[in-house]
């Protein structure tokens, strides 16, 4: 589990100042004591501000992320309008062809009609002819003609023929007038369907208009996105440099803290324990690793490993701190002494269930209990975070203890 972080970095340094504090002389006490507390506020409210920094940050980027979801978004739907526009501009123009090709049947069926109308007035012209000539024989020609016939079949014939002549006349009339007619019919049906095209194509044209007004709307939203997405962009960007510049400073409080605290335990001295860098796995059994060493700034490594597990020193020791912090919860720190080079060595176990099993000064072995694994302080699950410092320098435990 990744804990800790800057957080447990003030909290193992404080632990080691506490502990070592016992053994200074009381004006030494005072003084470490008001220049330490100096440090601690001055961590404290870097560290706040830090943590402020990091949260307008992480906003922003959360900000900018859905301004980018939104324009994405966007985008999506003006390119669905834009197929859309495209699908109606195609229908618009077959329509369009439609009209054309209606307009050219209706010229068509004009000019057929007009052909009719002229076939009708030369028939009619004719007609009125024969009807002229049958009337001036109804006048007295007729007598004439009559007169000339030889015998009663002509006499009949004559009048006969005049007759289909007339009826001859009137059919062809009435069927040219019926075929006038169905022209005209058919013209206002071409007129008509015509109409319709028209008012279709007015409709997918108001259509494709208000698509396109959509579209410029989206395509206008899109750009705000992209102005939001810059101005998200740049607040991270300033934010980051003021982080950047809170972070020297908590850094430089750090380091002045970490000096004070290594004085301090070179004041109070090492232990009569030699060191034989025999180490051992703090747990007997755990589940795996989590958050190693070094990992975004993690202090030491976390072994996950159910609530209750035995907690052992991995070295003799004697126990310099058994008390509670935000950060660590129920911690314990032991000092192994110091090896024939003269390195020193101090581990510290955090997130213990319950309070330490041993109390400040007592001398511990590999055998003893010092808690339980657990999930106190800043911890998301129980584990065992175990840190290792060699020469009040924190180091990858892993790199002296089995595991």
């Amino acid at each position: 589990m990744r804990t800790f972080k800057w957080k447990q970095t003030v909290s193992v340094l404080l632990s080691t100042a506490l502990a070592v504090a016992v053994v200074g002389t009381s004006a030494r006490e005072v003084t470490a004591a008001s220049t330490e507390q100096e440090l601690r506020d001055q961590i404290a409210q870097y560290q706040q501000q830090l943590d402020d920094i990091n949260n307008q940050i992480s906003d922003a980027q959360d900000d900018k992320a859905d301004a980018e979801s939104t324009k994405k978004l966007l985008e999506q739907q003006a390119q669905t309008i834009q197929s859309q526009i495209s699908l109606l501009s195609t229908q618009i123009d077959n329509t369009q062809n439609l009209i054309s090709s209606k307009q050219q049947e209706i010229d068509q069926k004009q000019a057929d009609i007009d052909a009719k109308q002229a076939d009708i007035d030369a028939r009619w012209e004719d007609f009125k002819l024969r009807m002229k000539a049958m009337q001036q024989l109804n006048d007295g020609g007729s007598i004439a003609l009559l007169s000339a016939a030889t015998n009663l079949y002509e006499l009949l014939s004559f009048q006969q023929t005049l007759e289909d002549i007339y009826t001859k006349d009137e059919e062809v009339l009435a069927e040219m007038n019926a075929e006038y007619e169905d022209l005209n019919n058919q013209k206002q049906e071409l007129e008509t369907a015509k109409s319709e095209l028209e008012t279709q194509m007015t409709a997918l044209a108001d259509q494709s208009s208000q698509l396109e007004s959509k579209q410029d709307e989206l395509v206008a939203s899109a750009q705000k996105q992209n102005e939001a997405i810059s101005a998200a962009e740049a607040l991270e960007n300033s934010l980051t440099e003021d982080q950047k510049e809170l972070q020297k400073k908590y850094n430089q409080a750090m380091q002045q803290l970490d000096s004070l605290l290594a004085q301090t335990v070179n004041n109070a001295g090492t232990p009569p324990i030699v060191c034989s860098l025999n180490f051992s796995c703090p747990l007997a059994s755990y589940k795996y690793l989590t958050t190693l060493f070094g990992q975004d700034g993690h202090t030491g490594t976390d072994f996950a490993a159910p609530g209750g597990t035995p907690i052992h020193p991995i070295a003799e020791g004697v126990v310099i701190a058994a008390t509670w912090h935000d950060s660590y919860g129920n911690y314990v720190m032991v000092n192994h002494g110091a090896d024939e080079n003269g390195n020193t060595y101090v581990s510290l176990y955090a997130h213990m269930q319950s309070p330490a099993s041993v109390s400040v000064g007592q001398t511990v072995s590999k055998s003893d209990v010092l808690g339980y694994v657990g999930n106190t302080g800043y911890s998301f699950g129980n584990h065992l975070h175990l840190e290792l410092r060699v020469n009040n320098a924190r180091t990858n435990p892993l790199n002296y203890v089995p595991h």
